[in-house]
Order: structure tokens, then sequence, then C-alpha cells
């Protein structure tokens, strides 16, 4: 792993800003930031420079203190010092003591008494110092404790690993143990020497310190010497050390001269014990650690263990006691004592320590040195007298472990050599430009090696870090040297064929990919059995392509294929075995079935957590696929938190860029769409967009998906029906030029141009469309598909819109069909169906079947808990609308509670589904005549549109009106008509041009004022909305009548009986014209010019209207009727005066 790199001192005097830090190629872990806003170190630097060059550890000067805190706070990785001279030590000690980056503060000054107080108020102070040689010694000293601090461990639980198959693992552990034997197998020759030599020159490029040793070391090194050398040579240690701590394979390999003389000295030397009587050995190492360092050794307890350094050890407990005398500012540290057992019998010649007094040249050091890969057990580790001892038995598991490791990489591969198995481990491991790196080394190096396999593997590399036309040229370049070498090579061939079309999978070329899987295929079936694992590769990559031709049925059998064979062959739980999991619950996600995928993912995601416990790409492949599922499940919040680790996880190990990065940007699109924040999702969308059009050909078909959820924002957000139109027919246009055979991907962009059409209005347009995608699908899938159901279902939305509902629901009741044969009896699919056809049902006055179809969905969106609330809210809006049309108004209102309290509790931002929750409650209580209670409703849905004014206007204006209508029935003419002005006057300044809603206004007024007897002012409102509704609408409609009717009954109360007679006439003949000749409306208007002639003194003319009146009466309406019994009693009365 890298981190920041920086050279050796950048000086920054400015006063507005510090230059740019230049990097190279060193991996730092400390870095010394110098604070110094007068240049009190300018006459001093070059010797402070010297002093630190020495160290090898980078000086940051700064001037300005903001710069410098934020420069501070800009690290991530690396641990800060800071130097800083006396008059501003107060300064800047309040910013960063507390800062976690920095560790320690060393202050140079003149006047040491004077500032010695800062010691006892700022615990990150190490000292005061008047002179340099006494600053840089102590920093010297701190970084070398700090350096040797933090020693890098490697566990690893040992349990059935003798059973259990090792490929996969990304092992620290296992790392260090094959490193040990590689670097035995790699080339050492004057070409290696040299290669050190410039590396440790480089590395210690300007330290004049360490370059003189350098040159010597160049002039007078002897292998058999390699122990004396490491022992006295700073250089060495210093950068074998910081190498193995920060796994740099480069540097490492650029060593290995010198290392692999090391490894073989200590081999050899060790015989000297063994050829001795001691037969057990107890060796003391004393360490200080971090808590946290000290709770993972306890976690591990029992566990192996190994250090990633060259250990030195004493025989004396009480030798080892006296190393303890560094004088570190720190306080938190922990004394700790490893007690180490060798049994010289049971480890063998597995495990190499030497003595080393012969070879020391420092007194008061330790006397014993270990390899490099010895492995320990953690046997205990317990606190005695303020010390904590740790136990530690030396085992031989290490070589017996990786030994397995190999054997379990040759049983897939069978002559891949250790140098390339180590290379793969570090591609396992994530580092990916390590491995290519060493890969490089090998390609460049090698005389033996299968160049073949070294280049395939540096494809890889490439393939990992999103490199795809890189990756493909190595490929083909191993593919041609494997063609050259057919005989030996062919079986190999099948790796790098595999590898060919996972790249074109990736580019988005299916069925070129297709076909190189189906050549390693045939390959593989003629030099293993049916069950080789290498197999299951092959039958998975072809289940990739079925899933992107959206033939899910066919793709799940080849993963359940790929599955039964890595199960038995693995028998333990494994990478491929997770990747194979992963794989069907992605295509149980493709047939809607998530409740199955997740419990696919998660298992899944329990073997990779147990292989990478620092994290892998395949932990973030994971989560986004969870978190896509959550979403459908309308889990938003635990959706989104599931993205979010993905994104950082991804953030950790792809390079900036990477194309599979912004797979999360698009999840959490998804997220933002599902939750109606369009804005964001759009701009998430785009982001994604632009990002696919640089790395992507401009037809790859993930632009596809793309294109169309930026549609549906536009559609569904926007309202911008065009704007949706256009993306989605560039959607489209991709698929029928680049896809032409992938008929299940075209269905459904007709499918999204459908609803974009339904959604304008357009039903027959969308019926053409959602027509021509279900076509498709049934000649391309099994009746059965699931895609026909939803295909179905969306014919039968339009239907419902023709208002064609015997046609609509025999759709959908062919969709239900399918459904209930393809999903379990609960699934969320099948209940939006049912509530559909109860839609249906209820539209035709079918409130009995309505309310069965809509409970039965009601049933099955209480089996999922809290998700889908939304929709259950809309269900049970529903079943109250059936029965409010039943007159079951408790349980109607009870149905309407529960539905507000969802919406309220879980969706309090969709208010439109609130207001028309309360008003629906309102309706239920104005019909059961609790007035009041109904406007307690009505004034609640009112005061939320009034929030939402500037686009409610027209709804506060019907809101009014229902409420005027409430007062109205409560004979509260006065506050009826200050509601129904209102709403008017709304409806004036806003829609001016709404003129039936005015007219409708008007006349409420009206009816209000003629009801308080104030006829007079009545009729003056009934003038203008009679003219409106003339001007507005057709000479047949009745609202006309209506309004005629009314204004004659005023003009009667007027005692304008000729006036009220024109009228009633008017209304009469437009009711004879439209009406049938048996409707009651007919029967009154007769009535009332009967009466009206009565009134002008006509009782002959009366009669006759009376008689024509009751004649109409008979056919519609009962003997009992009270109005036909008034009628009857006046033609009674006239017939006898």
């Amino acid at each position: 792993m890298t981190t920041l790199s920086v050279n050796r001192i950048i000086s920054t005097y400015s006063h507005d800003e510090y230059r740019s830090i230049n990097i190279d190629e060193n991996d730092i872990n400390i870095i010394l930031v110098c604070f110094d806003p007068a240049n009190e170190f300018h006459d001093d630097i070059e010797y402070l420079n010297k002093r630190l060059n020495q160290i090898n550890n980078p000086l940051v000067f700064h001037s300005e203190l903001e710069f410098c805190i934020t420069f501070i706070q800009s690290i991530d990785k690396e641990t800060v010092f800071v130097i800083t001279f006396d008059s501003f030590a107060s300064q800047i000690l309040s910013h960063i003591n507390n800062l976690h980056q920095v560790d320690c503060v060393f202050i140079y000054s003149s006047n040491k008494s004077q500032y010695e107080h800062l010691l006892f108020e700022y615990s990150k102070i190490i000292g005061i110092y008047d002179k340099f040689d006494l600053l840089s010694s102590s920093i010297e000293e701190q970084i070398d404790f700090i350096e040797n601090k933090f020693h890098k461990w490697t566990f690893f639980d040992q349990d059935e690993y003798l059973t259990k198959d090792l490929t996969k693992q990304s092992s620290n552990f296992l790392w260090l143990q094959l490193f040990h034997n590689v670097i035995l197998h790699l080339s050492r020759d004057e070409k290696s020497k040299k290669q050190m030599i410039e590396a440790c020159r480089f590395y210690y490029r300007e330290n004049f310190k360490e370059l003189p040793l350098i040159d010597e070391f160049e002039q007078k090194y002897q292998s058999n010497e390699a122990i004396r050398w490491y022992l006295k040579s700073s250089f060495l240690r210093k950068i074998i050390n910081r190498a193995l701590r920060m796994e740099d394979t480069d540097l490492l390999y650029k060593l290995r001269y010198f290392l692999a003389d090391l490894i073989e000295n200590l081999s050899r030397e060790h015989q000297q014990i063994v050829q001795s009587d001691t037969t057990n050995l107890i060796l003391y190492r004393i360490m200080k650690l971090s808590k946290t360092e000290l709770n993972k050794l306890i976690d591990n307890k029992h566990k192996l263990i190994s250090i990633k350094e060259f250990l030195t050890a004493n025989r004396s407990r009480l030798s080892a006691l006296t190393l303890t005398a560094l004088s570190e500012k720190q306080n938190d540290l922990i004394t700790v004592l490893f007690q180490i057992e060798c049994n010289l019998q049971e480890i063998g010649d597995y495990v190499y320590f030497v003595d080393i007094t012969q070879f020391n040249e420092s007194l008061h050091q330790e006397d014993i040195l270990f390899d490099l890969n010895t492995t320990f057990r953690l046997e205990n580790i317990q606190e005695e007298e303020h010390i904590w001892i740790i136990k530690m038995t030396a085992v031989n598991d290490g070589q017996i472990i990786i030994q397995k490791y190999i054997d379990d990489n040759h049983r897939q591969i069978e002559d891949l050599t250790i140098s390339i198995i180590f290379g793969q481990l570090i591609c396992d491991m994530s580092q990916w430009n390590q491995s290519q790196i060493y890969f490089q080394h090998l390609l460049k190096d090698s005389y033996e090696e299968n160049l073949a396999q070294i280049e395939h593997y540096i494809g890889q590399t490439h393939h990992w870090k999103g490199e795809w036309i890189e990756a493909r040229k190595y490929y083909e370049s191993a593919l041609n040297r494997i063609i050259e070498d057919e005989l030996n090579s062919i079986k190999y061939s099948t790796f790098v064929l595999s590898d060919i079309g996972e790249i074109l999978y990736l580019q988005g070329k299916y069925e070129e990919a297709y076909d190189f899987h189906q050549r390693a295929l045939t390959i593989r079936k003629k030099y293993y059995s049916s069950d080789h694992v290498s197999i299951a590769l092959c039958l998975e990559n072809i289940g990739l392509i079925q899933h992107q031709r959206l033939k899910f049925d066919e793709a799940f059998i080849f993963f359940q294929q790929a599955l039964i064979i890595r199960e038995k062959y693995y028998n333990f739980p494994h990478v491929d075995i997770a990747t194979n999991l992963w794989n069907i619950g992605y295509t149980l996600m493709g047939q809607e079935k998530f409740n199955e995928a997740f419990d696919y993912h998660q298992r899944a995601m329990s073997i990779y957590d147990k292989y990478y416990p620092s994290g892998h790409v395949y932990i973030a492949d994971t989560l986004n696929n969870i978190s896509i599922i959550l979403n459908q499940q309308m889990k938003y919040d635990e959706a989104l938190i599931n993205v979010q680790r993905a994104w950082a996880l991804q953030k950790t190990f792809y390079p900036f860029g990477h194309i599979d990065i912004v797979i999360s940007l698009n999840n959490l699109g998804d997220i933002k769409f599902a939750q109606e924040k369009y804005d964001e999702a759009l701009d998430l969308y785009q982001q994604h967009l632009s990002i696919q059009m640089k790395y992507y050909s401009s037809d790859h078909i993930s632009i596809v998906y793309t294109l169309n959820r930026i549609g549906l924002v536009f559609r569904n957000g926007k309202k911008n029906y065009d704007k949706a139109l256009e993306f989605h027919r560039q959607a489209f246009s991709i698929l029928e030029t680049y896809y032409p055979s992938y008929y299940g991907h075209i269905a459904h962009s007709f499918i999204f141009i459908g609803h974009n059409l339904n959604e304008q209005g357009k039903y027959h347009e969308a019926f053409d469309s959602f027509k021509q995608a279900l076509a498709i699908q049934e000649d391309y899938y099994l009746s059965d598909n699931i895609d026909i159901a939803n295909s179905l279902n969306s014919i039968g939305s339009v239907l419902y819109q023709l208002k064609e509902y015997d046609q609509a629901f025999k759709y959908h009741e062919k969709a239900l069909t399918i459904q209930q044969k393809y999903y379990k009896s609960n699934n969320i699919n099948i209940a939006y169906t049912l509530n559909w056809m109860g839609i249906i049902r209820y539209v035709e006055a079918k409130y009995n079947e309505a309310f069965d179809f809509s409970h039965r969905a009601e049933e099955i969106c209480k089996k999922y808990s809290t998700c889908f609330q939304d929709f259950l809210a809309h269900v049970f809006s529903n079943i109250g609308n059936i029965l409010f049309k039943q007159e079951n108004y408790d349980e109607a209102f009870e149905y309407y509670q529960q539905a507000l309290d969802i919406r309220e509790n879980y969706y309090p931002s969709t208010y439109r589904n609130i207001v028309h929750t309360l008003n629906d409650m309102g309706n239920v209580r104005k019909s059961q005549e609790k007035y009041d209670e109904a406007i307690e409703f009505y004034q609640r849905s009112l005061q939320i549109y009034q929030k939402y004014s500037s686009s409610h206007h027209l709804d506060i204006a019907n809101k009014l009106m229902d409420i005027g209508n409430i007062k109205f029935k409560q004979r509260k003419y006065n506050q009826a008509i200050d509601y129904y002005q209102q709403s008017v006057a709304l409806l004036n300044e806003y829609y001016p041009n709404n003129h039936i809603k005015i007219a409708d206004g008007l006349e409420w007024i009206a009816s209000c004022l003629n009801q308080a007897e104030n006829n007079d002012d009545s009729a003056k409102y009934l003038e203008p909305c009679l003219r409106i509704k003339e001007a507005s609408l057709s000479p047949e409609n009745l609202a006309i009548a209506k309004t005629l009717s009314a204004f004659s009954i005023v003009q009667e109360s007027r005692h304008e009986y000729e006036l009220s007679l024109a009228y009633e006439l008017k209304c009469f003949l437009m009711h004879e014209k439209i009406l049938p000749p048996d409707h009651q409306n007919i029967g009154k208007s007769l009535c009332n010019i009967g009466g009206n002639y009565e009134h002008l003194k006509q009782p002959k003319l009366a009669l006759n209207y009376y008689k024509q009146a009751l004649v109409v009466y008979e056919q519609c309406l009962p003997a009992s009727n009270e109005g036909r019994l008034q009628l009857e009693s006046d033609i009674q009365r006239l017939l006898e005066g």
C-alpha cells in the first residue's frame, strides 16, 4: 500500500500560500511540519536540513497559521511532528493539541525556563530545546520510537485450514509466509545487486549519514555476512523494516539480493542451535503497545501470529526489561513482555532463529534473531505486576499453511510457480498496483518463468483497475504465446479466454463475450470432468450473459449448476461460492424476488466479511445490491446507509474515476428518486451519465439504463413528458441499433414510452406501445414470464383510462394468473394487481367484488411489516371508498383513519395524499350529517393547501366551497356566503377562465341569499351565473336548466311571476328536449309552470300543467310520494273551485 510521499524538505515563506508539495515514490510514515512565521530558522536552515535528512523524513515549512492547520488536517495516514519557535508556540498549540494527526510537538527556545510551563499545559510537547543538536536528536529518537512502536502483526485462524481450500484468501499472514519463500526463488546476480544499491541510494538521497554506508556495502559486502551487515547497518534495517511494514512489494523485490542472503544465512546459522544440546528455549521481547494494539492481540488469542520484521529477542528476561529505558513522552503506552517458547524438537527445520551475540557490535542489544516467516501461537495474555505477559509458542504451522495454499492453487491451475502465485495473492489482497509492478519485474527479469502467465496476470491487474483496453492487450499477448505453445498451455488458455470474455462483458459486448466463454467451456470439457471447479467459472460467466439478455430463468439455472460444483469442490465457504451466491441474488432481483435475493446477498456477505475483514470491492458490490433491494422495499434510510458504505469502500480500493464507483452514484439517485427528491436524483443521474459517456463507448447498454432513469425523473418529477420521451427514445435507439436481439430490453423501452404517453393522456398511443412490448415478450419468453405479467398490467391500466373496464379487468386477471404461479402467495406485486382489479370493480359499482380484491391486497401488504406502507395506505383509501359507496360509513372512516396514520407518520412530505385522506374523512362525516366534524377535516386539508398556496389556489378555492356547502346544510347562510365569496375571489384572481367553477360559486351564494329571503341580491348573483353558463356550456347542458330553475324560484319569491314563468318555461323546454319523458325533473318543471299560472290568476292553464305533471309523476314516483300527493291535492282544489 502507498501513502503520501513528499520530498525531503519543502520551504515556504509566503504569507499568502504555501508551495505545492512534490511527490515521489518513498513511503513516508512521519511528516515534520515546521511552523515559523518570522523565519526564525532561516539562518540555520542548512544545518537543520542536513540533520533532518539523516532522519530521512520530510520537512514542511509554514509561515501562515491558517495554511499550516489546513495542511495538517489534510493529512490522512501519516503521523505529524510539529516543530516551532518559542514565541509562536502558544499561537499554534491551541489549534493542534487535539488533532489526531499530530503526535509530538518540539519547541526551540533560547530561554527554556520561560516556556517550561507549556509542558504541563499541552500533553503533546516532547521537550523545549536550546540547541539544534538536542532538537534533532530528540526528533530522531522519537521517530525511531514511533516506527518501532507499531509492530505490524499478521494473524491467521488455523481452524480447519488443512481441510479448507485456501485459494482467494487475502491474508497478510499468507503474504508474509509466501514472500519468504518467493524471495529465495528470485534471481540474485549483479543486476539484482545493482537494483538494490540504486534503490537504497534513492531512498536515502541527501542523507549524508547513510549514503557512505551504502557505498561501503557496495564495495565490501559478502553474501555470507548478511546477518552482520543487517545488525550493524541502520540503513538496511530501516529500509527493510519499512518496506515490510508497508508491504511494499516493489521495494522488497529490489532488496531481494540481500534479503535472500539474510534468510539463507539464518538457515545456516540456525543449525548451530539445532546441533547443540538445546531442546527448549524461553526467549523474551519487551515492547510498548497502544491499548488498541494490545486489545487486538487479546482478540486473537489462540490464533497464529507472525510479525512483518526480523524479530529480535533476549534469552534473559532481565536483559529484555532493561531495554525499556527509552524516555518517550507518551504515557498512554502499555509495557508488554513477550515470552516465547521454542521447542526445537517440535518445530524441526521449519523455524529458524540464531544467536547473534557473535555478530552484534553494540552492547545491551538482543541476542536472538528470528527469521522473517517465524510463526507463533498466542497461548495466553495476562497482566502480572503492572506488566502484561504475552506467552507465545514458536510453531511450524506457517510453512504447513503456505504449502497448503500453494497446493490448493495447483489443484486449480497445475503449473503455476510460487512466484506467480505470490503476485496473484497480492492481487487478491486488492493491491493491484503492487501486483502489476511485481509482475512487470518478473516479466523484465525472468529467464524461466512462463511469460504467458505473467502477461495474463498483468492483464488482470489492469482489469481490476478498470483499465480494460490495457488489460485486453496483455490478455491477447498471453493468448498468442499460448497458441505458439499449444500442447503445453492449452488448458491455461481457458483462463485467458474467460478473462477476455469478462472484459467484453464489462464493455457491453455481450455476444462477443459469450463466444469467448463458450470457447473456454469447450476446451475445459475436453480436459476436465463435468464437476471440475473450472467448469463452474464458465457456467457462471454464461449465466451473466443470460442475465444481461434478461433471460433470468436460464441465468438462474447456470448459476445453480455452478454453485453445486463449487460447494462440492470447496466443501467450506469460499469466495467463489460467495460470488456465486451474489450472482443468484442478482438474478432474483431481476425476477423481482427481492426477499429471496436479500437472503442470498446476506449469505454472500457473511463469507466476504470473513475473507476480507479489512474490506473489499466484493463487499461494496454486495452492499450496493442490498441497497437496491431495501430501496425496492421502501426502506430508504437503510438503503442510504448501505450505498454510502459501498461508496466509501469503492473509493478506498478503486483508483479515482473507476467506473464501479459511479454505480453507487446511480443507486443513490434511485433512492432519491423513490423519495421523490427528483432534483437530487436528476443531478446524480446526470453525473453518472457524464462519467459513463467518458468511460464507455456511446452504445453501452449501461447508458441505456441511465437514459431511462433520467426520462423517469422528467416524467414523474418534472412532468415534462416531451423531455422524458426524448430520453426514452435515445435509449431505444441504442438498443435498436446495437442490441437488436436483446428483445427483453427493447420491450422495456416500449413500456417506458407507453407509460409516458399514458401520463400525457395519449391513451391509444400508449396502448399501442404496450401491445408492442407484449408481442415481443410473448415471442421472446415462455408464457409464464413475469415481464409478460407486467406488460399485461400496463395494458390493463391504459384500458382503464379508456373506460374499457371489462377488457382492462381481463388483462389484469391474466397478469394475476402468471404472478400467482411465479411468486409466493404474499408477493407485493400480486397485491398491486389485486388492487387494480378492485379499482375497476369499484368504478363498475360492483362493490362487493371490489372489496374482496382490495381486502386480499390489504392482507398481502400487512405481511410486509413496515415495508410498502405507502401502498398499504393507498389500499386502505380504496377500501374506504368502497365502504363509503356501500354507506358503511363507520367502517369507511376507520380505513381512512388507518391511511391517514400511515401517511402522517411515514410520509409527512407527501402532503397531497394526506389532504385527499382528510377530505375523504370529511366526506364521511358530512354523509353522516356530523357537519362540525366534517368541517374540522376540511379545515385541516385547507391549512395544508394554504401552506403550499403557490401551487394550490384551485384546491383552496374548491375546499372553501366544500366548507360553504356544509355551512349551507347547517343553515348558517352568512358563514356559507363568506366561504363562497372567498372561493369565487380566488377563482377570479388565479383561474379567470375557469368559468363554470365561478358560476357554481355564484349560484351557491344566490341559494344562500334566497334561503335568507334576500331575493333581490340572490337575483343579482344568478344573472352573471346564467350568463357564464350560457356562454361557456353547450345549449343542451342541464347545468343551464338548473340555473334557470333557480332563477324562476327567486323571481317567484320576488312576486315577479311573469319573469318566473319565463325562466321556468325555458327550463322545461331544455328538460323536454334532453331528458326522457318520464323524468321527475320534467314533472317538476310542469308543476312549477302551473304554480306560476296560479299566481297570475289563470287557473285553467295552471290545472292543465298540473295534470301534465301528474302524468309524469305517476310514471316515476310512488303513490305515497309527498310531492305527488301535494300535486294531486292541488288538482283537486282547482277542480272543486
